[in-house]
């Protein structure tokens, strides 16, 4: 399952998102992803780090990949 469609994102938001199409199944590994329904842009792995950790995405998918 890729990240927009665990967390529902409207079409806009993750077509205008950097791990889309091809990272969304590893989306903690980009900068820049619209996070919460495009609430949240992470600039930085540093910032993402404690969020991406936080993400039922991230909790439920990231062992898998």
């Amino acid at each position: 399952m890729d990240c927009w469609n665990f967390m529902r994102c409207g079409e806009n938001t993750y077509e205008n998102c950097p791990a889309y199409p091809n990272k969304g199944r590893e989306c903690w590994k980009v900068t820049g992803t619209k996070c919460d329904h495009g609430k949240i842009e992470k600039a930085s792995i540093a910032e993402k780090i404690d969020h991406c950790r936080s993400c039922g995405y991230y909790s439920d998918y990231a062992q898998k990949y």
